[in-house]
């Protein structure tokens, strides 16, 4: 492949040397890369340099990338561009593929990998649209000397009888590309063309000769794409272009003149190129069907954890006990966010992260996060400190879990560089709104710490402040600094670090919470109505016998009337005895019979279930989106592990909607 030449136009310096990186390690032979900043400099560049292709900011200082796209496609508007965004918002892209854009990626997900894929499909279509303009080049010269050099042409040059199906005229071109010698050479006029035309390009042959014989003006020039049959049996592909050269008494056309090239290295490239498409493909469904799987496998055992936790913390436990009980609860609840993180790779890479808005006691979470981490600092005799000052409200509005995961990272992080002395964890008063109020939240330690060059690139993706394997303090699979980054940067907040090597460091983050109307304490001296299911029948279809077990506890404690199935053949054998249920939970993973067969035959079989809601009941969180499984119109998604609130809020809301239907219908 042709070394690629780039103009990167890019105004941030570590974006610029980043994506330098990953160019130099995408392993594709790179021609001249030059960078500009400002789009003036990218106009005046192109004016006298004509790069393979435009690496494009959609960010720029004075405009935005659309802007400088539609110059570009006004001065050079073959030339390739690839725009870069840091956003992620998808009506960008759709604004830049309209203006021209040849391929569109955030900043987030460029690999060297990506860039090579990238720049190898860029490769072949340059080629590809070179050969064609070429092949136009080639046609248009011929054409115009075809009666003074008709025989010594390189290219295919004919006229033929389309009434008769006889050759007139060819030069010696089309035996020499057919493989064919002076001795080979066909010499049966009536039957040659048919020889030739590939066999599946018969009809074809004669459909486009019906309509030049019928429909073509004489000023028309029609181009059409046919396969020969080679003397080794092989393909050769010709690209034609034919006017009429004669017509018979009743002004049908009778003879055609034309010129052909092969084509065939091009439609080998476009068959490549179709191909890795397939790949690529390929490679997006087995990425999508590993994460499924592992959201089931993961989520399935974490269902019991969290599910039996809760049940035990409504249990008679107390003391100590209750505390470990919290703690199990709040590490499984901080593992899930974690979980649904990784599994989710789509919103991560994206930085498209979910939002929580509730009420929570920001001294307890705490709490519980640094009781977390008391074993851990205590094995390696770190003094572990918690400061919470008296002006920072208890109980605030926000998303708990995503601040445990902040600190999460940050403790964790501090811990394990820190071989002796203290880790401390401190919550200020930053500013009262009113309303609101911003908490700054600093995590220091006094571990090895970070020299101050690697400061500026620490919360970058893909960057470590330390490279060597003993201590390496950042990097991984992106539940780094760089993730953290961006979840406080989605709650609205700020995070900075200050550090010296061999000197500790401090991470401050500034968060906003909303003032919550509860008081202290107020939470848990408040009684939950225990919620009731009563005089309803459910019928729930689930393998696994630990989520079996937490099923039949709580279908027992909310009063309902249920049957557990272990499968799909299961449920529809409770069906067929003439059992009748308000409302289905179904497992859409399970032997024999799985959900999404057994739900096809209740919506098809059992009319009389037409209008009972039925539960998707799964651990895999791409289920719902899933064209399979959407196809079965399940009534509403669990997804496991599910918090019983959540549970018995949906399956309360569906028999309230049947219950009141069925009352309008009624009256």
């Amino acid at each position: 492949m042709t070394p690629i030449s780039i103009l990167l136009v890019e105004d941030d310096e570590i974006d610029a040397m980043n994506l330098l990186r990953a160019i130099g390690k995408s392993q594709v032979e790179i021609g001249d890369v030059r960078i500009c900043k400002y789009a003036e400099d990218a106009l005046l560049t192109l004016d006298s340099w004509s790069p393979g292709c435009v690496l494009l900011d959609y960010q720029l200082p004075k405009t935005n990338g659309l802007e400088l796209l539609k110059k570009i496609k006004k001065l050079a508007p073959h030339l390739p561009v690839i725009v870069l965004t840091s956003q992620g918002d998808e009506r960008i892209a759709v604004e830049m593929m309209k203006a021209g854009a040849t391929d569109y990626f955030p900043k987030s997900e460029i690999t060297p990998e990506k860039l090579r894929k990238a720049f190898h499909t860029l490769g072949k279509m340059l080629e590809v649209e070179k050969g064609r303009e070429e092949a136009k080049l080639k046609l248009a010269e011929k054409e115009e000397f075809i009666n003074k050099i008709a025989l010594l042409s390189p290219n295919i040059i004919y006229v033929i009888d389309i009434e008769k199906w006889a050759d007139i005229f060819h030069n010696k071109q089309i035996w020499k590309i057919l493989g064919y010698s002076e001795e080979d050479i066909i010499t049966d006029t009536q039957n040659g063309l048919t020889k030739i035309i590939n066999n599946q390009d018969q009809l074809s042959f004669r459909r486009h000769y019906q309509y030049m014989r019928h429909s073509v003006k004489d000023t028309d020039v029609v181009e059409k794409e046919f396969r020969l049959k080679h003397k080794d049996g092989s393909e050769v592909w010709i690209i034609t272009r034919e006017v009429p050269f004669k017509r018979n008494d009743k002004g049908a056309v009778q003879e055609v003149l034309g010129t052909a090239i092969d084509i065939t290295s091009r439609k080998l490239a476009e068959k490549e190129l179709i191909q890795a498409k397939k790949d690529a493909e390929e490679a997006t469904r087995i990425k999508s069907d590993f994460l499924s799987t592992m959201s089931h496998e993961i989520r399935t055992p974490m269902n019991g954890i969290i599910g039996f936790t809760d049940i035990l913390l409504n249990g008679d436990f107390s003391g100590q006990d209750k505390e470990y009980l919290k703690m199990i609860k709040s590490s499984a609840d901080n593992l899930m966010v974690i979980l649904n993180d990784i599994l989710d790779f789509s919103k991560i890479e994206a930085g498209k992260f979910g939002l929580e808005h509730f009420e929570f006691d920001l001294k307890e979470k705490l709490d519980f996060l640094i009781k977390t981490f008391e074993i851990r600092a205590r094995e390696k005799l770190i003094d572990l400190q918690f400061q919470f000052d008296d002006d920072v409200p208890h109980m605030v509005m926000g998303d708990a879990y995503r601040l445990n995961q902040i600190l999460i990272n940050l403790v964790g992080n501090a811990i394990k560089f820190t071989e002796n002395g203290f880790v401390k964890v401190a919550v200020h008063l930053h500013k009262d709104h009113g309303s609101s109020v911003d908490l700054r939240i600093e995590v220091s330690d006094s571990g090895i710490g970070i020299s101050e060059d690697k400061l500026g690139i620490i919360f970058e993706s893909f960057s470590q402040a330390h490279h060597n394997n003993a201590t390496r303090y950042f990097g991984g699979t992106g539940l780094g600094l760089s993730i953290t980054r961006k979840i406080t940067e989605l709650m609205n907040g700020t995070i900075t670090a200050k550090s010296k090597l061999n000197e500790g460091a401090l991470f401050t983050v500034v968060l906003n919470f909303g003032k919550a109307i509860k008081l202290v304490g107020e939470e848990k001296a408040k009684t939950t109505d225990i919620p009731s299911l009563t005089g309803y029948s459910i019928l729930a279809a689930e393998d696994i016998l630990a989520n079996q077990i937490l099923l039949k506890h709580l279908l027992k404690k909310w009063g309902a009337k249920f049957v557990i199935c272990n499968n799909g053949t299961e449920v529809l054998h409770c069906l067929d005895d003439g059992g009748e249920y308000d409302l289905i939970l179904m497992d859409i993973q399970m032997p024999v019979m799985d959900g999404i067969t057994a739900m096809k035959k209740i919506r098809g079989s059992y009319p009389q279930y037409a209008k009972v809601p039925v539960i998707a009941f799964t651990a895999d969180t791409f289920a719902q989106t899933a064209p399979e499984i959407a196809s079965c119109n399940f009534t509403d998604f669990v997804t496991k592990p599910f918090k019983a609130d959540e549970l018995i809020r949906v399956i309360n809301r569906h028999l309230a909607f049947t219950t009141t239907a069925s009352a309008a219908v009624v009256s």
